[in-house]
């Protein structure tokens, strides 16, 4: 194994696809050694990039490979016939938070990736104080989304059905201020990136990207 992240092997998308026809107790065996090789190993790898770029931001996150990597095992209790994961994930959540806990993520599957900002245990009222939070400064929040909507990233989550604040014209914080839940998402399709260096330089430059909202996330107690 590489001592640095150079990407994912090309067959790991064959294998993803062969998972979904073949994702069975009797061929675990089977699939964990190829996993190990094709997905483990490099997503190990990426982690140890991302770790760098989190911590050179100074963002007060769990570093722990255990909290932060996903194993190769789906919970047998909701998945009992389809014993390993078909998909693959980082998680940089905040410390010392039991909900409402912010994180910048990173999701694949076998046709798309996607990468931003979560809020894991979200709560109602969590939301709210994160309401109360951009209606200091309405106008600041606004430009941290224009910036990433600038640089492809989208907000997702319920809406209300009715505007709760009308009073606010083209403002981008009313994305958040008008749902239920939030998350911030950039999905690409699978692609050139993933088998290569590029990846880990895609998701460092979105990192810094976001961590400009994320500080606003980390501020809420």
């Amino acid at each position: 194994m590489s001592d640095s992240f150079s990407g994912f092997p090309c067959e790991m998308l064959d294998f993803l696809l062969e998972l979904q026809f073949s994702n069975t107790i009797e061929k675990q065996a089977d699939h964990l050694i190829k996993y190990k090789k094709l997905i483990s190993e490099p997503l190990n790898l990426l982690y140890e990039t991302m770790l760098d770029t989190v911590l050179d931001l100074n963002l007060p996150v769990e570093t722990k490979p255990s909290r932060c990597i996903s194993t190769p095992y789906t919970d047998r209790r909701f998945s009992p016939n389809v014993p390993l994961k078909e998909y693959l994930y980082l998680r940089f959540k905040q410390c010392g938070k039991t909900e409402d806990i912010p994180g910048l993520y990173f999701d694949m599957g076998i046709e798309y990736y996607g990468y931003g900002i979560r809020i894991y245990k979200q709560t109602a009222r969590g939301m709210q104080k994160l309401r109360e939070r951009i209606l200091e400064n309405p106008g600041s929040c606004s430009v941290i989304l224009d910036e990433l909507y600038s640089a492809g990233f989208t907000v997702m989550g319920e809406k209300y059905k009715k505007d709760h604040y009308p009073e606010f014209v083209d403002c981008s914080a009313k994305d958040i201020l008008n749902r239920r839940g939030f998350y911030i998402e950039k999905a690409v399709p699978v692609g050139g990136n993933v088998f290569s260096c590029a990846l880990a330089n895609e998701l460092s430059c979105a990192y810094r990207q976001l961590s400009g909202f994320y500080r606003i996330l980390e501020e809420l107690r």
